[in-house]
């Protein structure tokens, strides 16, 4: 058997790479120029199913692609977005963390092993020094959202976050969309 074949059939095709990688840029490439702000990058890569933590954003993935095709404006163009996230996506730099993963980071704040987390503790620590990993990942707006998102909706307490089942709806819900994602990369050439 060829190589490396039998380890991931599922690994999309370049060229399906290129259409997903040109319609999720397309859609913040807002006056149709190909370039993006580049405070935009993590939005797109996160639709893409590529997670970078703020700082991987700061500190690497920006300065790269401002590198790539410097120009007055300091706008990302898609010729170096593509490049660099073909890349990444290739080496699966930034893919999710797997949920074991997840559910590792949550344990910690549930030394108990109650199987959930206070909300107002969750706030706490991700915005606090200890959570500095985590709340790499999420910023305010998206802490709330988590918060929204990770509560309980059954219980009539909502300040508990059932972490189990709040990361196997994440998961879920990424390879969903990664699945959409690709299936419409599969349609019609149109465009």
């Amino acid at each position: 058997a060829m190589a490396g074949v039998q380890s991931d059939q599922s690994a999309p095709s370049l060229q399906k790479l290129r259409k997903v990688i040109k319609e999720a840029f397309s859609n913040f490439d807002k006056i149709g120029n190909n370039t993006v702000q580049p405070d935009e990058v993590g939005t797109i890569m996160r639709y893409l199913g590529q997670f970078p933590s703020e700082s991987d954003l700061k500190d690497t993935i920006i300065p790269e692609l401002l590198d790539e095709e410097p120009n007055r404006e300091g706008l990302v163009t898609f010729d170096a977005f593509e490049k660099v996230m073909l890349r990444n996506m290739m080496d699966r730099v930034y893919d999710p963390d797997d949920s074991e993963t997840l559910l590792a980071a949550f344990r910690v704040l549930d030394p108990e092993g109650r199987g959930y987390i206070d909300s107002n503790l969750m706030h706490e620590h991700l915005s606090s020094g200890e959570g500095k990993a985590a709340s790499d990942a999420f910023r305010d707006r998206e802490m709330s959202d988590f918060v929204e998102y990770a509560k309980d909706r059954e219980s009539a307490d909502s300040s508990r976050i059932y972490y189990e089942d709040y990361v196997a709806k994440l998961t879920a819900d990424i390879e969903k969309h990664l699945e959409h994602l690709y299936q419409d990369a599969r349609g019609s050439g149109v465009g």
